[in-house]
């Protein structure tokens, strides 16, 4: 059961979306442990949502739709900012040339991590999950296949130790993909194909979080 509930955290975690975006440029950016600490605080989540859904303890349809709508657009708002603060604004920012002093500005930069940047870590976290509407849908139906097929004693231990491998093998998957773009920071060519690609997969999805949030208003209405 644990090798199987560690698999599938890593096999999920193969498609990045903005929050994976925003961990590898922070990585990249500010140092290992800025992307990382916002891989930690997901793969936590991870862990959370999957043990509520596996034990039974969450009542999505409890919530006012109109709550889950406004919490969306939030997240939406907060994610946005965050995107164009973390993703495009640095990518403009790094094709500027760049004097000795800057550099070694940045090198010290890079080994702090501070109590603010945890807290924004947190922020766009809780953002993320917020603002993508298929989410919660997800975990619902993905959580029944769980109970069916992948656990033979439905019982806290069982729930709680799934969850957990899950959550391991999510954040794995996203040590893996951060120690792979930093190891192409070696290569500037590289480096500049990656953050070409990060601005449209961030805008992309963006897109998609919208276009569900609109599609969930308009039935409401």
């Amino acid at each position: 059961m644990i090798f199987i509930a560690f698999g599938i955290g890593l096999i999920i975690s193969v498609p990045l979306g903005p929050l994976g975006q925003m961990m590898l440029n922070r990585a990249v950016d500010s140092g290992f442990w800025h992307g990382f600490s916002i891989a930690i605080l997901a793969a936590l989540a991870d862990f959370i949502v999957c043990d509520f859904f596996l034990i039974g303890t969450v009542s999505v349809g409890a919530i006012s739709p109109w709550v889950k709508i406004v919490l969306q657009l939030a997240g939406l708002v907060f994610l946005f900012y965050m995107g164009v603060k973390e993703i495009i604004l640095p990518f403009i920012k790094n094709k500027r040339n760049k004097t000795p002093e800057k550099k070694e500005n940045e090198v010290t930069e890079k080994l702090k991590l501070d109590k603010k940047s945890i807290l924004k870590n947190i922020a766009v976290v809780v953002s993320y999950y917020l603002s993508n509407p298929t989410y919660l849908a997800f975990w619902l139906s993905f959580s029944v296949l769980i109970n069916q097929k992948f656990i033979v004693q439905h019982d806290l231990l069982h729930y709680t130790l799934f969850s957990l491998f899950f959550a391991l093998g999510t954040l794995t998957c996203q040590y893996i993909a951060i120690k792979i773009v930093q190891g192409a920071t070696i290569n500037s060519k590289m480096l500049d194909v990656l953050k070409y690609i990060s601005i449209p997969l961030y805008s992309g999805t963006l897109l998609y979080f919208i276009y569900h949030v609109t599609q969930n208003i308009i039935q409401i209405i």
